[in-house]
């Protein structure tokens, strides 16, 4: 085997060698940036769950229009208000399952 060919070899040995560590620093960033969307997409949902769950504790006393007259003289709360309390709640369980497939994506990365 010549002295030259075997100069090659190792060049393109070495060449190889770089490529794979570029590639393997490129994943790691890429895989860190994911991370970092997922921690932050798991905190957003989070808060927007809070926030939900703090505007349906907070619309528990009826709104005008949403209570009937009894016969008895007192009221109670009418489809209006029962309707409002099934969007609100809705509404939580909607932040719920973003957060928590936000929360399982995070955990998934790390």
């Amino acid at each position: 085997m010549s002295k030259n060919s075997t100069g090659k070899g190792f060049v393109k040995r070495l060449a190889f060698i770089c490529l794979v560590a570029f590639a393997t620093a490129a994943g790691a960033q890429n895989r860190s940036a994911e991370l970092d969307r997922a921690y932050q997409d798991s905190r957003e949902a989070y808060i927007a769950l809070q926030q939900a769950m703090a505007r349906r504790d907070q619309a528990t006393e009826s709104l005008p229009g949403e209570r009937t007259g009894s016969a008895a003289g007192g009221s109670r709360p009418n489809e209006n208000y029962f309707a409002r309390q099934a969007i609100l709640e809705q509404e939580v369980e909607s932040a719920r399952k973003r957060y928590e497939a936000a929360l399982k994506r995070w955990n998934d990365l790390k």
